[in-house]
């Protein structure tokens, strides 16, 4: 009887939504037929590793997370190496996928994000930057051998990538989500388009403004739901999506990060490399990034109705940062970004 392999198959049964059949999801996944996956489900045939691998992939759930080594070691799905234009696609498709997952559980799933840049999510909403961070990232950060001879000019967003993108943001607004955002949650991304504009990789003003004007928007956006406490909806643009809370700290962190709680588990991402996550599902990780998170929600302000003063002048020093890349836009003019 292969009791860790029960207890951690009844981890992957909690990740799988109340209206599919367990047994027939699961048979599916590992290629087996359903008498097998219940020997398996009893203990009485062990996974193979390549099994267990196929579930962890499947549910993000990480492979320890019912081992002995369980509050020491953690195990983290880091997607696969980012070397060329599909890889690039597939990490697309990988946040997709995530975000439909936990749309299921929207009714039982809480998202925390800590912000040290505005959220990923926003971009794909506003197609200037969605293709100013694709471009970057592919081209300067991965140096995508497919990207090098391209220009910001030339480079557009495939029909297939958008709806993509929108997919992601429609499920982005049906999960109830608690923000904190900082005073740099902006910082990177103007950075970025500095960057592009004194080394010429963007060229035109036009594309530089819009950009910055689509900035403009999204403050707009968090100003709204905000007053509102829920999430904008993406097609219809009226705030009728999930809960919603703002905060905003004071304090200063290293990464973004995501944490989502639902009835049965938790579950952690991290960016590393710039823009790229790793993600776990291990408790004892998820329990000091749970406490993390709880110590800077006690040390942030919640903006809305009741801060309206604190939260207009949050978004006047984010325009301000704005308005000081336009200077250099418009007009050459130094920055302290």
């Amino acid at each position: 009887m292969f009791e860790k392999q029960i207890e951690y198959l009844k981890l992957v049964q909690d990740r799988i939504p109340e209206h599919l059949n367990a047994v027939e999801t699961l048979s599916t996944v590992l290629g087996i037929g359903n008498d097998s996956t219940y020997r398996r489900l009893r203990g009485e045939t062990a996974l193979t590793y390549e099994e267990a691998f196929k579930l962890a992939d499947n549910f993000g759930l990480s492979l320890d997370s019912v081992g002995i080594d369980v509050l020491k070691r953690v195990d983290f799905d880091a997607g696969a190496p980012i070397e060329g234009i599909k890889d690039y696609e597939a990490y697309s498709n990988r946040i997709m996928d995530r975000m439909l997952r936990f749309e299921n559980e929207s009714q039982k799933a809480h998202m925390f994000y800590f912000a040290l840049d505005f959220p990923l999510f926003y971009i794909y909403q506003y197609p200037a930057l969605a293709r100013l961070k694709s471009y970057y990232w592919g081209k300067s950060i991965l140096g995508l051998p497919e990207m090098s001879s391209i220009s910001f000019e030339e480079f557009k967003l495939s029909k297939d990538r958008q709806e993509k993108d929108l997919e992601v943001m429609r499920s982005y607004a049906r999960i109830p989500s608690t923000e904190i955002w900082t005073n740099s949650s902006f910082v990177a991304t103007l950075k970025q388009l500095q960057y592009c504009w004194q080394t010429g990789v963007i060229s035109r003003k036009e594309d530089a403004l819009t950009i910055l004007n689509e900035l403009e928007d999204l403050l707009g956006v968090m100003r709204l739901q905000s007053d509102t406490g829920k999430k904008l909806n993406p097609l219809s643009g009226e705030p009728t999506g999930a809960e919603f809370n703002w905060y905003i700290s004071e304090l200063s962190v290293g990464n973004n990060a995501v944490h989502i709680r639902t009835h049965t588990d938790s579950h952690t991402f991290l960016s590393f490399n710039t823009f790229n996550f790793i993600e776990t599902s291990n408790s004892a990780f998820n329990k000091q990034t749970k406490n993390w998170l709880d110590n800077f929600l006690k040390r942030s302000l919640l903006v809305g109705p009741c801060a309206i003063g604190q939260r207009d002048e949050y978004i006047k020093k984010l325009t301000g940062q704005i308005d000081s890349i336009r200077r250099v836009i418009l007009s050459e003019e130094e920055t302290l970004l």
